[in-house]
């Protein structure tokens, strides 16, 4: 009498070729998704962790209308910020470098200082002014930084700018 014997082989499973083959598809798309950010916003923060490049700063989730320029010696309107994060968020203007020494920000009429912050809710705007001194320089740049944190979500728009004129 024989025996047959049972042939011993793997099935079922993924083979090796088969394995590489789709890490290494995975490493590329991840890669390539990597590099072509949109350049709108540096990042947008999650809570696992993660941090992905989102839209341009008017289609963006925390979208940024920036005025073309603001006049020394007046109040002008800076930026409108709209909230389309779904979710009532605090968002905060910061004046950077020189600005904050030429300028102060001004929210509904009251001066705030170099800060201002002001809550959002969903599908909300609402627009941050600017006292520029009239010893600012026609030409220069006014520079300052946008952020808005929510529940489990933080967007920053840093390194924002516009022209002063006389």
């Amino acid at each position: 009498m024989s025996r047959r014997r049972r042939s011993r082989s793997r099935s079922g499973g993924w083979s090796h070729t088969t394995l590489v083959a789709v890490l290494s598809l995975a490493l590329v798309g991840a890669l390539a998704y990597g590099v072509a950010g949109s350049g709108a916003y540096t990042t947008g923060a999650l809570d696992r962790g993660s941090s992905v490049p989102v839209a341009s700063d008017a289609n963006g989730l925390l979208a940024l209308d920036v005025a073309d320029a603001v006049t020394a010696n007046e109040t002008s309107r800076l930026v409108t910020v709209t909230n389309y994060l779904g979710q009532s968020t605090t968002v905060t203007v910061v004046l950077r470098g020189d600005a904050a020494s030429d300028a102060d920000l001004v929210v509904d009429g009251a001066t705030v200082g170099d800060s201002a912050s002001v809550t959002l809710a969903a599908g909300a705007n609402r627009t941050v002014d600017v006292a520029v001194d009239g010893t600012a320089s026609d030409g220069s740049s006014l520079a300052f930084d946008v952020e808005a944190d929510g529940a489990g979500v933080t967007v920053s728009a840093p390194n924002r700018s516009t022209t002063v004129t006389t």
